[in-house]
């Protein structure tokens, strides 16, 4: 394998050249003008460790099409610079890069669950076992589709945040499931809640993201969102094709068609965050909780585990409009620590 430089290698005031041996996973490309009307592109960047904004000041059609998101480019000409204390590339030229040639030059560039794919296939099938067979029917069918399983499996759950990996969408899929089915679990007796019901619909909540996104077929990485995608958003087509799913499925049972309905049209809990409906069972309310918890933690983890922290704090997370502390490990406590009490 050839060898490759990452982002904490580059200082500010640094020339990259092809030999520089730079190569990034795009994780968000978006076209803007500056206060003067000059076209730039914005970029997330990211190097298998690390992310980095990136800028492309002179914008031409090879650049934009090398820098779409879900692409690897390799930078050919550029400069390592500093905004607001931060680092930042500024890029003058590109090439994206071929998907047989990733794993001899960048074999760890693209980002992948915290789980290997044998453990999640495992959390699954545990989960599934303990649902009824009724709700249990409905996950084998959904299996059995070949195209969607695979999708499913595969995708990130975000473009450039929330669960932004291979496999992310499985992740959080199941990640929502396991503390729906815990809380479930725990308030079942007290407030009467459908157990069952609610962790299927956990597992299936964002199943309208198969239908939302472009994916990179060389990466599996979202490229952009579909038409589609934009005009309707994944929370109406999860609840459209969770309608026409369980009628094929039980077509005389009106309630549990109702009842994941509701759940999927009211899993991000308000209507700030595009929910069309609040939550208005105790099942949807669980969902719609445990969902944004657990995409609220996965974007805390990756400005802790690959954003450049300043200090013990993470920069603001977007999504929470907050920074976060880190605390210290005991990998660090040989590490020279500020006195707090010192003035």
């Amino acid at each position: 394998m050839i060898g490759r430089v990452k982002i904490s290698n580059l200082n500010p005031g640094e020339i990259i050249i092809p030999d520089s041996r730079l190569f990034l996973l795009v994780r968000r490309s978006a076209v803007r003008s500056s206060k003067t009307g000059q076209r730039y592109i914005d970029l997330d960047l990211f190097d298998g460790e690390t992310s980095v904004n990136g800028k492309i000041w002179d914008v031409d059609d090879d650049n934009e099409t090398a820098a779409q998101s879900g692409n690897i480019i390799h930078v050919l000409n550029g400069k390592v610079t500093l905004y607001q204390s931060l680092k930042q590339i500024s890029i003058n030229d590109i090439e994206a890069l071929p998907f047989d040639k990733i794993d001899e030059l960048c074999p760890d560039i693209l980002p992948e669950s915290f789980y290997k794919t044998e453990q999640l296939r495992q959390y699954w099938d545990d989960i599934v076992e303990q649902l009824e067979p009724k709700h249990r029917l409905l996950i084998d069918k959904f299996m059995a589709d070949e195209k969607m399983w695979s999708l499913f499996t595969t995708i990130p759950g975000g473009r450039s945040m929330h669960h932004a990996c291979r496999h992310g969408l499985w992740e959080h899929s199941i990640s929502v499931a396991e503390t729906a089915m815990a809380i479930s679990q725990l308030f079942a007796e007290k407030y009467e809640v459908n157990v069952s019901l609610t962790v299927t619909a956990a597992l299936l909540h964002d199943v309208g993201k198969l239908f939302e996104f472009q994916i990179n077929r060389s990466t599996s990485m979202v490229e952009r969102y579909t038409d589609r995608g934009r005009l309707l958003g994944h929370i109406y087509m999860g609840a459209s094709w969770i309608e026409k799913f369980v009628a094929g499925c039980y077509p005389d049972d009106e309630d549990l068609k109702i009842d994941l309905i509701h759940i999927l049209l009211s899993h991000h809990g308000e209507y700030e965050f595009g929910s069309p409906k609040l939550p208005s069972t105790i099942e949807a309310l669980i969902v719609s909780t445990c969902d944004k918890l657990d995409a609220d933690c996965d974007a805390i983890r990756s400005e802790l585990v690959s954003g450049q922290p300043d200090g013990n704090w993470t920069k603001k997370v977007f999504m929470l409009d907050r920074e976060f502390f880190k605390r210290r490990t005991d990998a660090d406590e040989g590490a020279p620590q500020p006195d707090d009490d010192h003035n």
